[in-house]
């Protein structure tokens, strides 16, 4: 290692031990150990993209899993947003009092209704659920409350 020469002969403060530059001329170094440097930083350098490659890869397969869900999750978030929006707007139209019961059971008849509209899209059969049997009583119950709460109407516009 005679060819290793640094700049500075001997450092006489801590910044010139931090600053020592070694020179090596290509003349003094041995043609063999040049190939062997060159197969070696090959090696290297052709290890760490080969590594960059497989990492680049592997989270583009990510990306492509993630993106099918992101989009699922972003119409659900829309049809969550517009199930807010909806249940709001019917809340303010009916002047929501905790002690009126109208306003809570037109609630229930909307979320009966979706989830009604849900069963459709999943082609679910009503035979094939649990609790058949409690929600076609309380479907009766509903009818009957539509029924009352039409009439309600009818004369409270009879009486204007």
């Amino acid at each position: 290692m005679s060819f290793l020469k640094p700049t500075i002969q001997q450092p006489k403060s801590m910044a010139e031990y931090l600053k020592i530059d070694v020179e090596v001329l290509a003349k003094h170094i041995h043609p063999i150990d040049q190939i062997e440097l060159h197969k070696k930083t090959g090696e290297m350098v052709y290890s760490t993209l080969t590594n960059k490659a497989i990492v680049a890869h592997q989270i583009q397969n990510s990306l492509n899993n993630i993106s099918p869900q992101f989009q699922l999750e972003k119409a659900s978030s829309q049809a969550k947003d517009t199930r807010i929006k909806s249940l709001e707007d019917l809340v303010i139209e009916l002047e929501h009092d905790p002690k009126d019961v109208k306003a809570g059971e037109q609630l229930i008849k909307k979320k009966n209704d979706d989830i009604a509209t849900l069963k459709k899209q999943l082609k679910i059969s009503p035979l094939h659920h649990p609790q058949t049997a409690e929600v076609l009583e309380t479907q009766k119950e509903e009818e009957l409350m539509d029924l009352i709460l039409k009439l309600n109407d009818q004369l409270k516009e009879t009486k204007k």
